[in-house]
């Protein structure tokens, strides 16, 4: 072997040496970034978790809050706010007029829970903007005086979750409309009224029995009032009815020119009515309560308890 030969080997001997020398660096290089990239995955790891359950704190917290918040059916403290009565006194007396707001919140809870068995929960925007208008609106210190709490304490403990409430029950009548199309307001309320308290009483009806025998409110009689008259119209949800209206061309005169004539008509939900209700139809038809609406005078709305259908006039 020539003398160019040896130096060509050691040569690349010499060159051998120095590709293992940056091969082991370089491995050694790659060890010491794949530690790091670990660490720092590690530390990123520990920080997303702590986000995450920070997040879910928070959302839990606000959840829990909002609970809070939400007014129970049948808290007594509100039904003694609502009569006008002391909480920390006991064994006090109904009235009338106490058994006629007893009723009246009755009436109330069933609207309430029957929004809520249909998951109707109010916006914070409307309930911010009933709590201002009640703010603003005056308490009569004669009932602080009866309740034995401040301005500030009645605000808190009375105004907000019947507000709470109020909007409930208005979200719920919104979206009934679309249930109970071309009605009025008044009759829209009669029908919704009625389906919450036969919901009420499927559902609560030893609640409202313990609460009537503690105040001494019995079950109203039903059907105390009565209108006959005859069947001047009839539409999906409702029938009006108008007093000695036999005389008229029921058909050939409008429903707004029989009712300016005889000025005595009211509409009547139509539920539990015969099939074989017809126009010009005299009836008699037994209610509790009766309304009127603002804009319109001449007519009035009423529920229903019975109805049934006259041979003679």
């Amino acid at each position: 072997m020539s003398k160019v030969d040896v130096r060509v080997l050691n040569d690349l001997t010499e060159s051998k040496k120095r590709v293992m020398t940056n091969v082991v660096q370089h491995l050694e290089q790659q060890k010491i970034k794949k530690r790091s990239w670990h660490w720092q995955y590690s530390v990123m790891s520990i920080i997303l978790t702590v986000c995450i359950g920070i997040f879910i704190y928070t959302q839990y917290s606000g959840s829990q809050e909002q609970t809070a918040s939400i007014p129970t059916l049948f808290d007594e403290k509100l039904l003694y706010f609502y009569l006008g009565m002391d909480p920390n006194v006991k064994d006090q007396k109904l009235n009338a007029d106490g058994k006629v707001r007893f009723e009246s919140y009755l009436h109330l809870e069933s609207l309430y829970a029957y929004a809520q068995s249909k998951g109707v929960v109010p916006t914070q925007e409307n309930i911010d903007k009933e709590l201002e208008v009640m703010q603003e609106s005056s308490i009569k210190p004669e009932r602080l005086k009866k309740v034995n709490l401040t301005k500030e304490e009645y605000f808190e403990q009375f105004t907000k979750p019947m507000t709470y409430k109020y909007v409930t029950i208005g979200t719920l009548l919104e979206q009934e409309k679309n249930r109970y199309n071309d009605v009025e307001r008044m009759m829209l309320l009669f029908l919704v009224e009625r389906d919450a308290l036969n919901y009420f009483e499927d559902h609560n009806s030893q609640e409202i029995a313990s609460l009537r025998e503690k105040y001494d409110v019995p079950v109203k009689e039903k059907g105390s009032r009565s209108k006959d008259g005859v069947v001047v119209a009839i539409k999906e949800h409702e029938f009006l009815v108008v007093s000695n209206a036999g005389g008229s061309n029921i058909g050939e005169q409008s429903v707004d020119e029989i009712v300016k004539k005889y000025g005595n008509g009211m509409w009547f939900p139509l539920i539990d009515t015969p099939k074989t209700l017809s126009l010009g139809d005299y009836v008699e038809v037994k209610y509790n309560q009766d309304r009127t609406q603002h804009n319109i005078k001449i007519i009035r709305f009423a529920d229903i308890d019975s109805m049934k259908i006259l041979e003679e006039h």
